[in-house]
């Protein structure tokens, strides 16, 4: 089984850079960054977009991406040409974590704020102008309710094939329907993230089987797909219980949650590799 590692943009980018180069070295197969401008108990973020190609520069094999990227904050176009434009410079390691976005502070500063529904609509039409403008050769036409494109071209395109994958984050019925449909992964929160409303591993494998379900409606393999959650940093003992009840739900691919607020994050994910992830 392979594992990963996911960091908050709030901390310190030279640590972060540390973090990155020590977890491609130790073993870590992804190196995921929340993406926000904004949140409520502090605004220091970096914009992850501009900083993972740094970290291109500075790693050799690991994955690069996000946990998770609001769809609706940008405009989807432009952010599938930067991603196209990143899965070139760093050799084809581009994942993109995607949602529907949550606090809107941010979008009325940076963006523009819709209701739920409307973000949900939004995230469905920008994945679909994504996939065309990844795949297509010829210039895309897109005519949605929110997502507008015509004449769209990116070259070059992306080195994965068919698509830089993405792995959907969030629990609700709309995000476990769009992960099955569109995506090639499903990254929820887990224990210790944020708070207790992540999907407990019973919640855990009834959500997987309706990923499955659309998995199926596709014609797609569920072994090729991500099932992961977001398991935060504790102790040896109870990070292994955390994270042999999830595989034992279903989850395929384990991501330590690290919050990097000192040098000691360095240490600790060492220590994770070496007694977790390589004995999975």
């Amino acid at each position: 089984m392979k594992f990963g590692l996911a960091v908050t943009g709030r901390a310190n980018p030279k640590l972060l850079e540390k973090m990155a180069v020590k977890a491609d070295e130790v073993g870590y197969d992804s190196f995921l960054v929340t993406d926000h401008f904004m949140l409520p108990d502090v605004n220091s973020h970096i914009d992850v977009w501009s900083f993972l190609p740094f970290l291109a520069a500075k790693t050799q094999k690991i994955r690069l991406g996000t946990c998770v990227t609001p769809i609706p904050f940008r405009r989807p176009a432009i952010l599938a040409k930067m991603i196209s434009t990143l899965d070139n410079l760093s050799g084809g390691r581009v994942i993109l974590g995607a949602g529907f976005g949550w606090f809107k502070p941010e979008f009325d500063g940076f963006s523009e704020w819709l209701k739920t529904k409307d973000r949900i609509a939004f995230t469905e039409e920008a994945i679909q102008l994504m996939l065309k403008l990844w795949a297509e050769k010829d210039p895309v036409d897109f005519e949605g309710k929110f997502v507008h494109s015509n004449s769209a071209v990116i070259d070059p395109k992306p080195i994965q094939k068919p698509n830089p994958p993405i792995w959907f984050g969030g629990h609700r019925p709309q995000s476990l329907r769009m992960a099955g449909q569109y995506g090639q992964g499903w990254m929820p929160i887990g224990p210790r993230w944020f708070d207790d409303s992540y999907p407990k591993p019973d919640e855990y494998a009834e959500k997987k089987s309706v990923i499955v379900a659309e998995l199926k409606k596709r014609g797609a393999s569920e072994k090729k797909f991500v099932f992961t959650t977001l398991i935060n940093t504790a102790d040896l003992k109870t990070l292994r219980s955390d994270v042999d009840e999830f595989i034992d739900a279903g989850m395929n691919y384990f991501v330590l949650g690290e919050k990097a607020k000192s040098e000691e994050s360095l240490k600790n994910i060492v220590k994770v590799a070496k007694e977790i992830g390589r004995s999975l």
